[in-house]
């Protein structure tokens, strides 16, 4: 299973949580509210990432819409893991996020932890150093409870028999598929029951109101793309220059230490004494395995992982270290240079300089693109800013008029052509103007709409050109899809009555070979039917599997529908079961690992609906 915990956790590293204010909500749990658009972003991706796959996978509505009900799931139960976690109080200590966030893969560059990556990974995505280390805790809980979970699952013999005889299992079987298409060209239908399924459906046939907009747009996106070509190379220099400090990498230190705790006796004398040993020649790391207070360190010769080399500051965590550490051990310049003894609030230490490595600065040429968007996004602002207030100024004047009111700013009026709120696209589908679009105040209105806010800097005004009222579509445009549904109604019907006429035969021991031979059909047979048959469809060994063994040597048959609508007489003659002392290690093995797989999906199922019971959660 594994959707688990952890997968909850860190689906694509962004959790419901980073959305807000979807009018889409399906969900809320302790104020965190999961979004109809986040389960669509989903989809989406798995679409994308698919292909043609995924449209054979869910191929109808109903398939589409369980898998929404699915992945909707999932993220309520990421969230209820998320609030039950901090709600037990599970939480990471200091040490521990600060090694996780070393290990992060998207700070890892050439396999190693690289501050710059780090800084440009949370520059991208707007993560703040606080953030980070909230998302750092949840997973490391949420890490270890999923540990402890795996720990905890077992499989017992019986299970792994149970499952070899269910997974090795064959069938012995005679299948005919009926396809409701061999049906359909006998279908008829009269103008009357169209007429009639039409009267009795028209629900099913409603235009959605439509309406078509003017509209005024100001987007400081927009905008960049012009400014851009208003910077100078001079302005790229010059920016490059003040802000060449955000360009450069941090140096690198590491060190190794002695610690001599408070809690031994004549501590810092102690310390001293190593520190003459050391001086006069004796080994660093010898002493550390055998003295140090820091045993985990110890056991390495008193190394530590690398760390930034900049003191702690407002801006920046620094090493993490001791202040009084810290101090000491950068002013440390070569390679094998030892501190004297530095006290802080753990004890004493003897600090050696193992290895330095020096900050790079990232040349102009790699950042050009980057400085030049960002002085035109401040040139954008600028003018969004100024175009913004002059819009507000004049509404009062010129709302009566959006040519006029648009002229005011320089800005063009566009037109969106007739919308639903289920066909919106481009800018029409923004929530904020979908929302806006079918209000009174628009519809009845021939003035410019109050400003509408699509995001921080992008806006939009907007006035009625033309609405239509929600309707029933005329008889003449939705006759072929009420053609279509009835003759595929009535095809479905006669292919179940014939798959049942066939099966009432068999089973008063008449011949049905003249029946199937009418309509062009064939059985098939398998004697040896596997789970995962390549030779037979997939559709049709599912059906087979459904039935339960036949009862001594009479055969068992049955008439079952089949996924795509089709139906299928099934006459199962035989169950085989293989035998348990034939089963070889590897295979063993591995039902080993799935009966355990299967345990561990029990035990975090009910972790969640232990944690459901005491988080809100609002559906």
């Amino acid at each position: 299973m594994f959707i688990i915990i952890v997968f909850f956790i860190g689906a694509g590293y962004f959790g419901a949580n980073m959305f807000g204010g979807d009018p889409e909500q399906i969900a809320e749990v302790e104020g965190v509210s999961i979004s109809g658009q986040t389960v669509q972003r989903r989809i989406d991706n798995m679409r994308q990432r698919d292909g043609a796959e995924f449209e054979k996978r869910y191929p109808t509505d109903a398939s589409r819409e369980q898998l929404r009900a699915s992945i909707a799931q999932q993220l309520i139960n990421q969230e209820v893991v998320n609030a039950g976690i901090a709600k037990a109080g599970m939480t990471a200590s200091e040490q521990q996020v600060k090694q996780w966030i070393r290990t992060f893969e998207p700070f890892q560059l050439g396999g190693e932890y690289s501050s710059g990556q780090a800084r440009e990974f949370l520059r991208a995505n707007g993560w703040s150093e606080e953030y980070l280390n909230e998302y750092a805790q949840e997973r490391i809980a949420a890490e270890q409870l999923q540990s402890g979970l795996n720990s905890s699952g077992f499989a017992l013999d019986y299970e792994v028999e149970t499952l070899y005889r269910l997974q090795e299992q064959t069938r012995d079987v005679r299948v005919l598929r009926v396809p409701v298409s061999s049906f359909s060209d006998d279908v008829s239908l009269d103008d009357s029951e169209i007429q009639s399924y039409y009267d009795k459906n028209k629900s099913r046939f409603m235009q959605p109101e439509q309406i078509d907009l003017k509209y005024v747009r100001l987007s400081a996106d927009e905008l960049i793309e012009a400014k851009k070509a208003e910077v100078t190379e001079e302005d790229i220099q010059a920016y490059y220059e003040q802000q060449k400090s955000s360009y450069s990498e941090t140096g690198e230190i590491q060190v190794a230490h002695i610690l001599i705790d408070n809690s031994v006796d004549g501590a810092e004398a102690k310390a001293e004494e190593l520190l003459q040993q050391i001086k006069e020649g004796a080994d660093f790391g010898a002493l550390a395995k055998e003295h140090s207070s820091d045993t985990f360190s110890g056991e390495n010769g008193g190394q530590l992982d690398w760390v930034d080399a900049v003191e702690q500051s407002d801006s920046s965590a620094g090493t993490g270290w001791a202040p009084e550490f810290e101090k000491a051990a950068l002013a440390l310049e070569n390679q094998g240079d030892v501190t004297e003894v530095v006290e802080t609030d753990f004890g004493f230490h003897i600090i050696k300089l193992l290895e330095r490595r020096e900050g790079e600065t990232t040349p102009l040429a790699d950042v050009r693109d980057e400085i030049v968007t960002k002085l035109a996004t401040d040139l954008a602002d600028e003018e969004f800013y100024s175009k913004e207030s002059k819009l507000d100024e004049v509404l009062f004047e010129y709302g009566d008029d959006i040519e006029e009111f648009a002229q005011q700013a320089g800005l063009d009026v566009q037109e969106t052509g007739m919308f639903s709120r289920e066909s919106a696209t481009g800018v029409a589908a923004e929530p904020a103007l979908l929302e806006k679009a079918f209000s009174a105040q628009v519809i009845d209105s021939q003035q410019v709409s109050d400003k509408i806010v699509l995001s921080g800097k992008d806006i939009v005004y907007v006035t009625a050109q033309n609405y239509k009222a929600e309707s029933v579509k005329p008889l003449e445009d939705v006759k072929p899809q009420i053609v279509a549904t009835l003759t595929k109604e009535k095809a479905a019907k006669d292919a179940e009555a014939f798959a049942n006429k066939v099966l009432e035969a068999m089973e008063s021991g008449e011949s049905v070979d003249d029946l199937i031979a009418e309509q062009e059909l064939d059985w098939q047979e398998n004697s040896a039917l596997k789970r995962r048959d390549s030779g037979m469809d997939f559709a049709l060994v599912s059906a087979a599997y459904q039935m339960s063994a036949p009862n001594g040597d009479e055969a068992a048959r049955s008439v079952k529908p089949l996924f795509n609508g089709d139906y299928a007489v099934i006459e199962l003659k035989a169950v085989n079961y293989p035998d348990v002392a034939s089963m070889d290690e590897a295979t063993k093995a591995q039902l080993q690992q799935t009966a355990k797989s299967l345990s561990v999906q029990a035990e975090t199922s009910g972790v969640i609906e232990d944690f459901r019971n005491t988080v809100e959660v609002t559906q």
